[in-house]
């Protein structure tokens, strides 16, 4: 590893005691979220809307709210329950990859320029990382998928592809992209960032979360909520996760953070330090008639009726019984179907954040970089899935970036330092898919010898303020740069429809 290589990862160690959520702001209160809302059952707790009725029927999570003043729980609920019953609006979900993610090896030239990425990457060297144009044929070797339609320049890393490489799953980035054509549902960026790069975490990060070059006290996103969101309602911006994102940190709308949605059921101690699911039990004794002289028995009986049927209904809806084919053990989808859960919950959600991976692969990259890369490609796909189940996928899109991208050339740890032009995409049944910019060219590079920036991330935003959201970008964007978003075709939406 050079003198330069060990000083960045010495750097990036540092880097891994921070992240992107806010630390110097604490929550102004915790929000017990009941079962009966994700399950849409406002009605079966009877009567008016209480915290103590709502609540009786099991709390499927806590969220952490980030809020100017105290919010009284039912007027929460009652504010979400009105957005919800106007109908869904259009939503965004936001995924952020950790560390800077090496956009070359996920996108890779599949035309002139292969040869001199495969110079750049030591293909065939000991600690060469590029990948082969088709199929491997050799040991430790990583293929390539070429993307069709107008991305025939690039081909897909085969950890991106359903069914090849690490990637066992039957739907990935390449069924989303079809053929690049009038149907595809992923547009793809293959260098965003902004100019000049700035090769630095903390700064780059910042950047991307502010929507805007300079350090700013509020996220893009929390911004466009102080103007257009509720004052009520801080289910409308949920960052999964323990702390809340710096994208949604606002100065009036309130928003939140959530770690987790919990299983319901009734459980008991088995007297081994495990657990047993009583729910069937309840079930039964629920049906066991009561003295019509015993009122309490009788209620208490109907409430044990009550609470299981509430827990198997939410259980289905995030526990794991949908269709989607999400793959096991992954965290990410994890994630993701509680974001299914949360938007097709009729709470009035309109972002949801999720920071996931660790891409700063200074070393090592083949073996560290492919199996998230295979994991993110089979979630995401499985994610639009279960929107298409649940009949709102024409409500969602979704959006994934990383703070930077990698050097072109590898280092001799078999890995990349820190470079610029990282990937980012946009997915959704709305999105106009296909090669959404000019694809990443290593014959030509900026002066520090990094990918050129083929996109402004402002300009993205830009267009999923005004096309999607239908507001004025430049109320939310305070030093959006001129020019335009720059389609690979030579046009500038982002929508099939705008």
């Amino acid at each position: 590893m050079t003198t330069r290589s060990r000083i960045e990862a010495q750097r990036c160690a540092d880097c891994e005691r921070s992240d992107s959520a806010v630390t110097d702001l604490s929550p102004s209160q915790a929000l017990a979220i009941p079962a009966t809302a994700l399950a849409r059952l406002e009605n079966a707790a009877g009567g008016g809307l209480t915290r103590r009725r709502a609540l009786q029927h099991g709390v499927a999570g806590v969220a952490a709210v980030y809020a100017a003043t105290q919010l009284p729980w039912s007027r929460v609920f009652e504010a979400a329950r009105a957005e919800g019953a106007a109908g869904m609006q259009r939503s965004v979900v936001l995924i952020y990859l950790q560390g800077g993610a090496d956009s070359l090896n996920m996108f890779v030239p599949d035309d002139g320029a292969y040869t001199a990425y495969a110079a750049h990457r030591k293909l065939g060297q000991a600690a060469g990382i590029a990948r082969v144009q088709g199929a491997p044929s050799g040991p430790g070797q990583v293929g390539t998928t070429p993307m069709g339609g107008s991305g025939g320049s690039l081909a897909f890393a085969n950890p991106l592809v359903s069914g090849a490489g690490r990637n066992g799953s039957s739907v990935g980035l390449d069924t989303l992209y079809g053929d690049g054509g009038p149907t595809s549902d992923l547009a793809i960026f293959p260098a965003a960032d902004y100019n000049p790069p700035n090769r630095s975490h903390f700064e780059s990060r910042d950047y991307w979360f502010a929507g805007a070059l300079e350090q700013l006290s509020t996220g893009w996103v929390g911004r466009w909520l102080d103007r257009h969101g509720s004052r009520l309602n801080p289910l409308q911006a949920v960052s999964l996760d323990s702390s809340l994102s710096k994208q949604l940190r606002s100065s009036l709308a309130p928003v939140c953070a959530l770690d987790g949605l919990n299983g319901i059921d009734f459980a008991m101690n088995d007297g081994r330090g495990g657990s047993i699911v009583a729910n069937p039990q309840l079930a039964q004794l629920a049906k066991l008639p009561a003295s019509s002289r015993n009122a309490a028995l009788r209620r208490s009986r109907g409430v044990y009726g009550l609470t299981v049927d509430v827990s198997r209904q939410v259980g289905g809806l995030h526990v794991g019984s949908t269709t989607a084919p999400y793959p096991s053990g992954s965290g990410l989808s994890e994630r993701l179907r509680m974001a299914a859960t949360l938007l097709s919950a009729g709470l009035g959600t309109r972002f949801v954040t999720i920071d996931w991976g660790s891409f700063d692969t200074h070393g090592d990259q083949v073996s560290a970089q492919d199996p998230q890369l295979a994991e993110l490609s089979a979630a995401l796909a499985a994610f639009q899935a279960d929107l298409r189940r649940r009949a709102i996928e024409d409500k969602v899109i979704t959006l994934v970036f990383s703070e930077f991208g990698r050097r072109v050339d590898s280092n001799d740890s078999g890995g990349t330092d820190h470079g610029a032009g990282g990937p980012m995409m946009l997915m959704g049944s709305a999105i106009r898919g296909g090669l959404a910019s000019p694809p990443s060219d290593p014959t030509r590079l900026d002066s520090n010898g990094d990918l050129i920036v083929k996109t402004d991330f402002r300009h993205v935003y830009k267009h999923v303020i005004s096309e999607w959201l239908h507001t004025d970008p430049r109320e939310i964007l305070p030093d959006l740069p001129g020019g335009d978003l720059n389609r690979y075709d030579g046009s500038h939406t982002l929508l099939k429809a705008a």
